[in-house]
């Protein structure tokens, strides 16, 4: 038993079972939650700059090709070509094109997207999916040799898909 000071004039008295014991000051008082843990992002088999690399060998190898972008089918940038401007609204386009793609090949009875071909007042904007988590963009001319493009895009599909070879 310990003894208190429990009366207002000072005396002691005894307490039964005694005191509980006191909370350490360095102990927490409630619990503290783990920090959350980072989805994984793959980028691809290789680093960003080994895609960046092979869009612009793109851009470099196909006649008519003028940039390229690389992007994650919720509106991501994964890469781009060194002449691709670094705008946040381009994934976030081509998302959105893609989308739109989607839902017009399941209008009209279709079941995948296979490309998808936008003519416009500066050339065509060429778009691949590649994967089911990604889309390739490219800016090019109206006389860029489309077949061409998508042999490069065959040949490196891998690579942009995030496939391990």
């Amino acid at each position: 038993m310990e003894k208190v000071k429990d009366a207002p004039d000072g005396t002691w008295s005894s307490l039964p079972g005694g005191l509980p014991p006191v909370p350490s000051p360095s102990a927490p008082t409630w619990p503290v939650p783990a920090p959350p843990t980072p989805a994984p992002v793959s980028v691809a088999a290789g680093t960003q700059s080994d895609l960046s690399l092979i869009l612009d060998e793109l851009v470099d190898t196909v006649d008519g090709v003028r940039s390229t972008i690389l992007a994650s089918v919720d509106g991501f940038g994964l890469a781009r070509s060194r002449s691709m401007g670094d705008e946040a609204s381009h994934p976030a386009m081509l998302a959105a094109a893609v989308g739109l793609a989607h839902q017009l090949v399941a209008m009209s009875g279709g079941d995948r997207l296979r490309q998808l071909v936008v003519d416009h007042d500066g050339g065509l904007l060429l778009v691949w999916p590649i994967g089911d988590q990604r889309v390739l963009a490219v800016l090019a001319s109206p006389t860029v040799e489309q077949r061409n493009a998508r042999s490069f895009v065959r040949a490196h599909h891998a690579a942009l898909s995030g496939v391990e070879p």
